[in-house]
Formats: C-alpha cells, structure tokens, sequence
C-alpha cells in the first residue's frame, strides 16, 4: 500500500477509536443521569412513605381515642365504677391494644422507608460507577486509538538513506540507481 494511503488508514483506524472512546462516554453518562433519576424518585418515594406513615399513626391515635372516649362513656352510662376492677382492665387493655397498634404502623413504615433510601444509595451507586465508566471508555478510546496509531507506523516499511530534502525512499533510492546502471 503507498504510503500516504496507509497512513490515512492508520489515522482512520485511529479516529475510530477515539469516537469508540466517545460514544462508550456518552453511554455511560447516559446511563449516569438515569441512575441520578431513579435515585431522586427512590427519595421522594421514601419522604411520600415517612408522610403517609405520620399520616396513619395520626388517624390511629384520633380513633383510639375515640373508642376509648366511647368506651368510658358505655362505663359510666352503666353506673359501674370505671376507676377499678373489670372496667379499669378494659380501659387499659383498649389503650394498650391502640398503642400496640400505632406502633406496628410506625415500625412498618419506618422499615419501608428504609428500603426505599437503600434502592436510593444503590441508584447513586451506579451514578458513580456510570461516571468513572464514562472517563473509562474515554480514556480508552485515546489509548486504543494511541496503540493503533504506534502498530500502524511500526508496520509501514523501513525508509533507508537521507529523508531530508524530498523524503527519498529505499525504494526510489534503488530505482535511481538502476537508472544510473549501478
């Protein structure tokens, strides 16, 4: 191949490599934002989950009251003493019943809101893989294109004799002397 087509083709080879290097960045930034999306959506998820569990232990805690206002008014409607015995054991087994329960709601809550920051951290945690891939993929694009580059000019053939003035080759070199009758 003459020379000037093989270098030609080097540096093509060598381009290649470098929008290689360019689109494997651009991919991997993409995928970056997605993650950093997911992420932000995982986070109002988890504050939408922390809302709606205040929310429940508000309502849980305005209906004990309720039951339990209900329940002292059937107590006392009855003429029963509700300060001792059978109806203080009631009162406080309803009391109990609703604080068990409003904190069942809590701890539930609190355990799904977790999960939901955790699949948030994993999110940012492919953001930042994402963004070192994306300088990865660059830099390994000039890289490539770089040892291509030095393989195609390793391959060229060998000039001999004076390359200033003109760039004589070994090939026209040899022609000029057949020329010459030498």
């Amino acid at each position: 191949m003459p020379l000037p087509l093989a270098a030609i083709a080097i540096g093509a080879q060598a381009g290649a490599n470098v929008l290689g290097g360019f689109f494997g960045s651009n991919q991997k930034k993409n995928e970056a934002a997605v993650a950093k999306y997911n992420a932000a959506v995982m986070r109002n998820q988890a504050e939408s989950i922390r809302m709606r569990t205040k929310f429940q232990q508000e309502r849980t805690a305005e209906e004990s009251a309720r039951i339990e206002g209900e329940l002292r008014a059937s107590i006392g409607g009855s003429g029963i003493v509700s300060t001792q015995g059978a109806p203080l054991l009631a009162l406080a087994l309803q009391k109990s019943e609703a604080d068990l329960q409003n904190y069942l709601i809590g701890y539930e809550g609190r355990i799904e809101e977790q999960q939901t920051l955790n699949k948030a951290l994993e999110f940012d945690m492919q953001k930042q893989f994402a963004r070192i891939g994306a300088r990865q993929a660059m830099f390994g694009g000039f890289l490539s294109a770089g040892a291509t580059a030095l393989q195609g000019w390793a391959s060229l053939p060998k000039t001999t004799g004076s390359t200033i003035g003109g760039g004589y080759t070994a090939k026209y070199n040899a022609e000029q002397a057949a020329a010459m009758g030498g």
